[in-house]
């Protein structure tokens, strides 16, 4: 489930002070200590606006005097004669992007008022270097924003996206005809913060089920059609009857819902290859309502209008999640979400219980559970089967196949698997240190999920089985019986 923690803001050390100038003016001083050459040295800077101290002073707090230091002089350093000014540049770009939503180009100009000019000023364009550049990207990562009370500094998915627009605009001055405006881009070889991205869970077959017994009943369609279609939720609920095609299970996602400046409005899908024809079971299209006007909505609620991402969230998920974490209950399994009066339609919590294990509702419960899940379960599903992923990357509408690779690429692992018997024929000696080969392939096989738990052997019954360290265990018994009974 999604973590809600958050970090502490650090104390602050270093406050700006207000000092009277000669000529009448004040200036706020930051105080501070730093080593030169080997002893330490009171020292200060002075700052003619108060915020620009007080973020300077709360950078000093987190990355020390050095750093932040040479963050102060670059932007110093930065300060030559010249005509556009960066934050000027990055406006005309922005406006002058018309491939961008609304919502986006609001954004871009969101970013440039409130990360590019406190830090850039109004520097002119031919300053920016690949030293201010590092130097903003440190800025960004420990800024406090003027936000009190929450974290300092930007995520590295936040960075990300800041700073690929600043770099998209200096590669397009970089472009500039008949005269560059600058000689390259500064940000093409800045390092920025590593990424970790959010692991892709996705369902087994036997969770699968769990999720779609606790769903209430009239969504169990559309959570099958979703995850068959690998549609995103957007585009999900943006189709309509017309746009399935009963004969060969074809359907046509050419919009998804999406908000422009906090208004939903339909579009065109997230990227150029989201308008794509993908394909489902038939066996999902019988149970689709086909019968209606071509022109209405696929899934509507029930008062007819298209579903949004926060109501199918609300109104569908987090029910049947609440369900879930009711069975895990020991002490009162199920509590009163499957009773008569929650007017709860499917299996009693027994009945559950007894069909999927307790054990399978606390692995699925440990997963992060959100609607994007009939996504992801959908796509691993297929690379898993073997189907070749540049035919899943333009099912599932991603805007190139290295997308699908680095999402979900480590899913299907037959290829690696295949590749090392294959190899293993090239070194006959490695077999002779083996006591038994047949019996390591098994136990490989059991760890992707290829064989069953039990095997006949010569000399009884074996049981192989994956404890939830993720380590391959196994035990020979005489009778059948006796290794289920285990």
């Amino acid at each position: 489930m999604p973590s809600t923690t958050s970090r502490k803001p650090s104390k602050r050390v270093h406050t700006p002070r207000p000092r009277p100038r000669t000529d009448g003016s004040v200036c706020w001083q930051v105080r501070y200590s730093i080593t030169r050459n080997g002893k330490p040295v009171a020292t200060s800077q002075a700052f003619d606006d108060e915020l620009e101290a007080v973020r300077w002073a709360a950078l000093l707090d987190r990355v020390g005097p050095e750093r932040a230091e040479a963050i102060l002089f670059a932007r110093i350093g930065a300060k030559v004669p010249g005509e556009i000014t960066i934050a000027e540049w990055l406006r005309q770009y922005a406006d002058q992007r018309r491939s961008v939503e609304d919502a986006t180009r609001t954004r871009y100009h969101r970013y440039i008022d409130l990360d590019v000019v406190p830090f850039m000023g109004e520097q002119p364009l031919s300053a920016y270097t690949e030293e201010l550049d590092a130097a903003w990207v440190l800025w960004l990562e420990h800024d406090v924003c003027n936000r009190p009370g929450r974290p300092p500094g930007n995520s590295p998915k936040t960075i990300r996206n800041k700073h690929g627009f600043v770099s998209e605009a200096m590669a397009a001055a970089a472009r500039h005809r008949p005269q560059p405006l600058v000689p390259s881009n500064p940000c093409a070889h800045t390092r920025l913060p590593r990424v970790n991205g959010r692991r892709r869970d996705f369902l087994t077959p036997t969770e699968y089920e769990l999720v779609e017994a606790v769903l209430w009943p009239k969504y169990r369609v559309m959570f099958e059609f979703m995850v068959m279609s690998m549609c995103r939720p957007g585009e999900a609920f943006a189709l309509t009857v017309g746009d399935i095609d009963p004969e060969t299970g074809a359907v046509n996602v050419d919009k998804a819902w999406k908000y422009d400046n906090g208004r939903r409005k339909l579009g065109p899908p997230k990227s150029e290859r989201g308008t794509r024809v993908t394909h489902v079971p038939l066996e999902t299209i019988a149970r689709l309502d086909l019968d209606r006007d071509p022109d209405e909505l696929l899934f509507p609620t029930g008062a007819g209008t298209a579903f949004t991402t926060h109501g199918l969230y609300e109104q569908v998920w987090l029910p049947a999640v609440r369900r879930l974490e009711a069975l895990a209950d020991r002490e009162q399994p199920g509590g009163k979400l499957f009773g008569r009066m929650a007017h709860w339609e499917g299996e009693t919590a027994a009945e559950l219980l007894a069909r999927f294990g307790l054990k399978t509702v606390d692995r699925l419960l440990k997963k992060w559970l959100t609607p994007y899940l009939t996504r992801h379960t959908g796509i691993s599903w297929r690379l898993q089967d073997g189907v070749p992923i540049w035919v899943v990357s333009r099912d599932a509408g991603h805007e190139s196949v290295s997308t699908t690779d680095r999402r979900y690429g480590h899913i299907d692992t037959r290829a690696s698997i295949a590749a090392a018997e294959r190899v293993g024929g090239r070194l006959p000696s490695l077999r002779t240190n083996v006591v038994s080969l047949e019996l390591a392939r098994r136990r490989r096989l059991v760890r992707i999920g290829e064989i069953g738990e039990i095997d006949p052997l010569a000399e009884g019954f074996e049981a192989i089985w994956k404890d939830r360290a993720g380590v391959v265990h196994s035990q020979v018994f005489d009778t059948f019986a006796a290794a289920v009974a285990h």
